[in-house]
């Protein structure tokens, strides 16, 4: 841990961002968007006057657990700025082995 992080008030007993946070939210609160599950999960705000640090570590843990299978997406709108919008849920199989395990 660095020491901007320490300047964040971010201690040492934080306990680290993991894509099991991100499982379990999706399984409580499933269709939701990457703005959504930082802005919920990790108390992250990617606009505005409360955005401090990058967007990047969020984002690789969200790609993170899409590799591993543990949660889909799909596609939910394309935005007129060529980006598209995506929403994220945890497959009914995935679920039910994340509880059983976990």
């Amino acid at each position: 841990m660095g020491y901007s992080t320490m300047l964040m008030g971010k201690g040492f007993d934080q306990p680290r961002n993991s894509v099991k946070q991100i499982v379990q939210y999706l399984i409580e609160n499933p269709f939701q968007t990457e703005t959504e599950i930082q802005e919920n999960v990790f108390d992250y705000f990617r606009y505005g006057y409360r955005q401090i640090e990058t967007n990047k570590k969020y984002a690789d843990l969200l790609r993170r657990g899409l590799q591993k299978g543990l949660y889909k997406r799909f596609l939910w709108k394309k935005k007129s700025d060529s980006r598209n919008l995506y929403r994220y849920y945890v497959p009914t199989s995935i679920k039910e082995n994340f509880l059983k395990n976990n």
